[in-house]
């Protein structure tokens, strides 16, 4: 309550503020050229009052004239004495006097000598003989009557001027609040009312008001209703936020989980069509030989049916019988190595079943299986296992990061290079942990490419088959399958080393993806 009435008393004074301030300029204004029409009435008042007086006494003197300049002429100077006693009676003349050359002065001559004073010569009575002069008759208009005059009636008018000037300020105060104060106030407020957004008033601010002020009003109340209606907006935004992240970020694993699956089942398909183009020399390879001998045991057959079979012919069918053998059972083996190695790897990258391996037959295993693709590109993968340990943890994992190790150094590293070497390390550290170090010495890679290597569909080969996802999923095994640590070191022309940390044992809290 003590707020509102506080609002109340700033909008008020507010208000008498801006009508004071209002209504101080405009008397003002209206004072200041009230002063100046002051001024011009005053000097046009006073030049009408003293050229009224100047054709007052000059109608006068002209009356009497003809009796002055007899009696100067006659020399009656009691005649001439009344004359200009009687010209001095009129209100607007301080002082005459007639001056003559022979008889002297009649009247009080007064010793004010300048531009005010008014002369008129005398001339003889005989003024169509000889028109000779006989004296001058001097007047000087009283001014402090004319002053007097235009005082009272600049007074009377500046009286006038203030009462209307005050009358003006109450009338104009009066309007000003009627029609702006009042409506100000109520917007002024409008817009102290206490959660103003939250909970604007309902109603018409200034209704029926079609003027620049209803105009200012209907405005700010459409503002305040768009101000409501977004902060509840944004009100709603944050109450669903936490449910729409959840929602979004359970979206994003099952999309990312689904990338992952789908890269792996695309491994495996190149891991099988590698697999069966290796077996096919082998299998080949024993189809020969088994021909070989399905002729030779032929060929003895008939010899034999033939009663023609020599000692000689006997040893040569059976060295050449034996030497197909031998060829069976070198391609059978080497088909049999790669069936095991592909079952192996096969196997543990769709279970991902955890289980104690020695990492360096896994790398080698899967090495094995890389050969088919390895050997239609000019690179290769050299291999310094000396791990020789054995860890408890996810086989499958640890295949599918080498692989994407090697895919990645062939297709990046050396792109474009006519050779190329990948070396892959093995050792463990003082503290039981196996170090697996994957290096290349191709093109290496920008500093501003080396903080966004690990983040989900980042590649510089957009557009090109590249799809952004095979150093995440390394990232992600490493870190959340198998609950390691990897690093990067990198240099641009030298090239670029990946340094994988994996424990002996996978934590209790990591599960394979």
């Amino acid at each position: 309550m003590v707020t509102e009435e506080a609002a109340n008393r700033q909008a008020k004074g507010r208000h008498e503020s801006l009508s004071r301030t209002f209504i101080l300029y405009t008397l003002i204004s209206f004072g200041l050229l009230g002063f100046v029409f002051i001024g011009i009435f005053a000097k046009v008042l006073w030049d009408r009052e003293l050229d009224q007086a100047t054709t007052t006494t000059e109608a006068l003197f002209l009356s009497a004239k003809e009796p002055l300049e007899r009696a100067v002429w006659s020399i009656n100077e009691e005649s001439a004495l009344q004359i200009v006693q009687g010209l001095l009676s009129l209100k607007a003349v301080e002082s005459v006097w007639v001056e003559t050359p022979d008889t002297g002065t009649y009247g009080v001559k007064s010793e004010i000598q300048n531009k005010n004073v008014i002369k008129y010569d005398l001339v003889s009575p005989a003024i169509y003989a000889n028109s000779d002069k006989i004296g001058s008759v001097y007047f000087i208009i009283d001014r402090s009557v004319i002053y007097d005059q235009v005082v009272s009636v600049v007074t009377t008018t500046v009286l006038s001027i203030v009462i209307y000037l005050v009358m003006l300020g109450v009338i104009l105060r009066a309007i000003f609040r009627r029609l702006i104060g009042i409506p100000l106030s109520s917007i002024v407020t409008y817009l102290q009312t206490p959660r103003l957004i939250e909970d604007p008033p309902r109603g018409e601010l200034m209704p029926g008001r079609t003027d620049e002020i209803g105009i200012l009003a209907s405005s700010l109340q459409t503002m305040v209703g768009k101000r409501h209606a977004d902060l509840k907006q944004i009100q709603d935004y944050q109450m669903n936020l936490e449910d729409l992240v959840t929602e979004r970020t359970e979206q994003l694993k099952k999309v990312q989980e689904e990338l992952i699956q789908a890269d792996n089942l695309a491994a495996l398909g190149a891991l099988v069509a590698g697999v069966s183009h290796e077996l096919n020399t082998p299998l080949g390879n024993g189809l020969i030989a088994a021909t070989t001998i399905t002729e030779s045991t032929g060929h003895l057959k008939d010899k034999i049916q033939a009663e023609e079979l020599t000692l000689d012919d006997l040893n040569a069918e059976i060295s050449r019988i034996g030497d197909a053998s031998n060829v069976i059972e070198k391609t059978l083996g080497r088909a049999r190595e790669l069936v095991q190695n592909f079952r192996q790897v096969a196997v543990d990258r769709q279970s991902e079943k955890r289980r104690e391996f020695n990492v360096d037959h896994i790398i080698r295993e899967t090495l094995a299986t890389l050969q088919p693709s390895l050997k239609k590109t000019p690179y290769t993968v050299k291999l310094h296992l000396h791990a020789n340990t054995v860890i408890d943890s996810y086989p499958g994992a640890v295949s599918q990061i080498i692989t994407n190790l090697v895919e990645n150094a062939v297709k990046h590293a050396y792109e474009d290079e006519t050779n190329g070497v990948v070396e892959i390390e093995t050792q463990v550290a003082a503290s039981g942990h196996t170090t697996v170090t994957c290096k290349d010495y191709g093109c290496g890679i920008p500093e501003g490419h080396l903080k966004r290597l690990f983040e989900p569909f980042f590649t510089t080969k957009l557009g090109k088959g590249g799809s952004g996802l095979g150093m995440a999923i390394v990232y992600r095994l490493v870190t959340e399958v198998l609950g390691g640590q990897i690093s990067v070191v990198s240099e641009v022309g030298t090239g670029t080393t990946f340094t994988i940390d994996l424990p002996p044992a996978v934590p209790a809290s990591k599960t394979a993806a």
